[in-house]
């Protein structure tokens, strides 16, 4: 059976974020992905996120830095992270003459070996948001040698949240190593208990006698627990011709040089991009773990992350008086109470163009999501908070100052926006999602 790219999708895949071990620059990374026909591709750096947003647009882009058309189509990214699970977050390694306040205090049995790996991907925003609490309590509360999580926590964010067993450092594959088959059966359930059916088995070969010898194993688990079993290739290098490469790579991780017999190396040449022929060649017996890798990233819904990310505006929860159901109706009594101070309130002009405005910022949330409402509400209060502490404030500047509404909120001051036919229509031609900065109202310093 012969397999095409379109039909297969690499989810085990490091890049240069992956530190002193990928040696995948994201941007060739994804070119030769789209070049060679992939569907999709995941990013799966080891205990961290930080490409991810820089992998999107990657994946994404239809023209390259000269606004010429690229030659290949986009293709759908995978947000994934391979993170170190550990017993416990709590234990470490501890020394009480050099223990820092905030530090586990117990010793971590098998050291850095304890941090066993395992691949999580977002499905959708809420995996997103979930992944991301992840790896941000990873680094500033689970930290040792490595970034870690324990199951605790990553039963309390699962949810959006897909999962699969990962390479021979994980708790899976380790426990099949040694023979500790029940244990690794146990794990496996525990996985699916906090996954459900959005956990899969991994199978990879590179060459190694150690992952030939779990391989029965890995099937015997999925038939007797009913998981999937998706093929991968453990990517740290697009071309197999970049191996040598990555053992250099690999030497400066370790201050260690290519003559010394203890660095750490890959023994085979196989961590590349391979296409789905290549891939076909070592698991097409079991062609369903190849077509397991589509059946992953066709759960993965991309678009519900990017409208999230790219669309709509990013603000902080906005804390409303009790009796109001929403931002839009608190802004629209405060604008109103204001118009009144300003002695407006009997000026047909004044409340014709209030309203319009009131009528623009409930229109910009129902037909594209943008929250002005809250907006304006955070922009007023530290107006506010500047002006009841003595701090000085300016007048207001740009197209917000043609604004009635912000000049009843008293976020602007100074003359009449109306007496000057000033355009608060400018504010609405936006083109990016920075609106009104703390520049635009000459703050003191």
């Amino acid at each position: 059976m012969k397999f095409k790219n379109k039909d297969f999708v690499h989810l085990h895949v490091h890049s240069e974020f992956s530190n002193f071990d990928g040696l995948c620059k994201l941007s060739n990374l994804v070119m030769t992905a789209r070049k060679m026909g992939f569907p999709s591709l995941a990013l799966t750096d080891h205990g961290n996120i930080m490409g991810w947003i820089k992998f999107i647009k990657e994946c994404r882009a239809t023209k390259d830095k000269k606004d010429n058309p690229l030659p290949y189509p986009p293709i759908k990214p995978i947000l994934g992270a391979e993170f170190y699970v550990s017993r416990k977050m709590d234990i470490g390694q501890y020394n009480p003459k050099t223990q820092k306040e905030g530090m586990p205090k117990r010793n971590q049995p098998d050291g850095r070996k304890g941090n066993r790996h395992l691949n999580l991907f977002a499905m959708n925003f809420e995996g997103y948001k979930n992944i991301c609490t992840l790896s941000h309590k990873s680094w500033t509360e689970g930290f040792y040698s490595d970034p870690r999580i324990d199951i605790e926590l990553l039963s309390k964010h699962s949810k959006g949240v897909m999962g699969s067993s990962a390479c021979m450092s994980s708790l899976i594959n380790i426990n099949l190593l040694f023979g500790n088959y029940d244990k690794a059966k146990k794990l496996c359930s525990l996985f699916k208990d906090i996954f459900n059916e959005n956990f899969f088995l991994e199978v990879m070969y590179h060459g190694l006698p150690s992952q030939k010898a779990i391989m029965p194993d890995i099937f015997k688990l999925s038939s007797e627990l009913d998981i999937p079993v998706v093929a991968t290739n453990d990517t740290h290098y697009i071309k197999k011709e970049h191996a040598k490469s990555q053992e250099v790579f690999m030497c400066m991780s370790s201050s260690r040089c290519l003559k010394d017999p203890k660095r750490i190396s890959f023994p085979y040449p196989e961590f590349y991009l391979k296409s789905a022929e290549e891939m076909g060649k070592i698991f097409g017996s079991r062609p369903s773990c190849l077509k397991s890798s589509v059946m992953m990233a066709e759960r993965v819904d991309t678009l519900d992350i990017e409208k999230n990310l790219f669309g709509g505006m990013k603000l902080p929860k906005f804390d409303l008086p009790e009796k109001y159901k929403n931002s839009f109706d608190y802004l629209s009594k405060l604008s109103w109470k204001g118009l009144k101070r300003e002695g407006w309130d009997k000026s047909e002009k004044h409340i014709e163009a209030l309203k319009r405005e009131l009528e623009d910022v409930r229109v910009a949330k129902e037909n594209n999501n943008y929250d002005f409402a809250t907006y304006f509400l955070i922009i007023r209060d530290y107006v506010k908070y500047a002006k009841d502490n003595g701090i000085l404030v300016g007048a207001g500047r740009g197209s917000g100052y043609a604004s009635v509404m912000l000049r009843c909120l008293d976020i602007t001051s100074g003359v009449d926006p109306l007496k000057y036919s000033l355009l608060w229509e400018r504010f609405l031609g936006f083109s990016s999602l920075q609106f009104i900065k703390p520049s635009d109202f000459g703050f003191e310093d």
